[in-house]
């Protein structure tokens, strides 16, 4: 019989960096060739699953390319499970497909996926998860773009996002 293999805070923020890091790359080198620029966003989301979490982050979303963006988000807030409250955070690498890159229709839609790795105070072990997220963008305001980000990923992950996108470009 095959054993689990348990994965430690240090193993799981090694993976994520390590992600990151094979991440990073890969968008700067395209942009060169695009020239669609980097932007900040900012969240709030509920989390439920092993409790209910709700944590506000930040984050960059780096081009991936016209269709694609990769964005890699901090949060932290508070995790309620078994009666108790516990500190918690959590690091996202996701990347999303866009359908209409280009702003061409009111409301956008993208499909993507990635890794989250959730910490919660209390918790012997940081296991990274699987991540898949389905996106809602508005219409910009300001150089804001709100979007409603529904997915699951450690739980059921319902969230609001501000992106200061700019100009022609989601």
């Amino acid at each position: 019989m095959a054993r689990a293999r348990v994965v430690t805070g240090r193993r799981a923020m090694r993976v994520a960096i390590g992600i990151v890091i094979a991440l990073s790359g890969l968008p700067a080198a395209v942009r060169a060739q695009q020239k669609i620029p980097s932007y900040a966003e900012y969240r709030g989301d509920v989390i439920v699953g092993r409790g209910t979490a709700v944590e506000g982050g930040a984050g960059i979303v780096l081009p991936a390319g016209v269709y694609v963006r990769t964005s890699i988000d901090g949060a932290a807030g508070a995790t309620w499970r078994n009666g108790e409250t516990h500190v918690s955070g959590r690091l996202d690498v996701i990347g999303r497909f866009l359908l209409d890159p280009f702003r061409e229709v009111p409301i956008g839609v993208s499909v993507g996926g990635g890794v989250s790795v959730p910490y919660v105070s209390g918790d012997a072990h940081v296991r990274p998860y699987l991540t898949a997220v389905v996106d809602i963008e508005g219409r910009a305001r300001r150089n804001v773009t709100p979007a409603l980000q529904i997915g699951l990923g450690g739980g059921t992950r319902i969230g609001i996002v501000l992106r200061t996108s700019h100009g022609a470009w989601r």
